[in-house]
């Protein structure tokens, strides 16, 4: 479904200062899995994301999507739930709004009900506002949101990290059911490495703006090649 190639992102700094934030990645992801992308923060992680959805352009290299060259947004077919589910939602706009607007926006039938019961939360929820919510709940309503539009891919960039940890598993839980019930096709960022293994089919690891490792999610665990993943595996006490 996804297949990048060779793409950079360089940032200029000042006059004679240049830093490469993603260095030539390759990467490809078939329909219906979920890849964990891993590494330590500044790592490109995010900006790989972002590059691949549309957010920021990348300075070479292709993206390509189910074998057509992406040159644009797709909204419709591509998504991402982001780190923060509070500073992502509008504070001025109720649930139902924020779960309507993409709808609106291109002009499709209203699904704030279905939505709402896809990531278990109550009807009641629709003239409520975010910060009525807990943190879980509210990352529920981005989820809800990033799935209006019916896409088939979802880059979720950190998607627990701002959760306490008893909610984490319960929103990563809920991704692999919708990913399960729905088909989709997942990039998931994260720095937990216990969530990103039993989440996802593989894993990529990258280090200094490239990825270093690439491989089936038990393989990569039990055994990890690059001296960089080995390090990452062995500095959490339980993957």
């Amino acid at each position: 479904m996804i297949d990048v190639k060779n793409l950079t992102k360089i940032y200029k700094i000042s006059k004679n200062k240049n830093v490469i934030a993603v260095d030539g990645v390759d990467l490809t992801i078939e329909k219906g899995e979920t890849v964990g992308l891993v590494g330590e923060s500044g790592s490109g992680k995010s900006t790989l994301g972002r590059m691949i959805l549309g957010l920021i352009p990348p300075t070479s290299g292709e993206i390509w999507f189910e074998g057509e060259k992406k040159t644009m947004l797709l909204p419709r077919r591509m998504q991402m739930i982001f780190q923060d589910p509070y500073s992502s939602l509008n504070p001025r706009m109720s649930v139902g709004s924020i779960i309507a607007e993409p709808t609106k926006i291109h002009g499709l039938e209203n699904r704030v009900d279905e939505l709402l019961d896809l990531v278990g939360l109550p009807q009641s929820a629709k003239t409520r506002y975010p910060h009525e919510f807990s943190g879980g709940q509210r990352q529920r309503i981005g989820i809800a949101r990033a799935l209006a539009l019916n896409p088939d891919f979802l880059i979720c960039d950190e998607p627990i990290s701002a959760l306490d940890v008893s909610i984490q598993a319960q929103i990563v839980n809920l991704l692999q059911r919708l990913q399960k019930e729905l088909g989709l096709t997942i990039l998931f960022i994260a720095h937990d490495l216990a969530m990103v293994r039993y989440l996802s089919t593989r894993v990529a690891v990258m280090h200094q703006g490239k990825i270093v490792e690439l491989a089936e999610t038990d393989e990569l665990f039990s055994r990890a090649r690059h001296p960089y993943t080995q390090t990452l595996l062995s500095s959490v006490t339980t993957v």
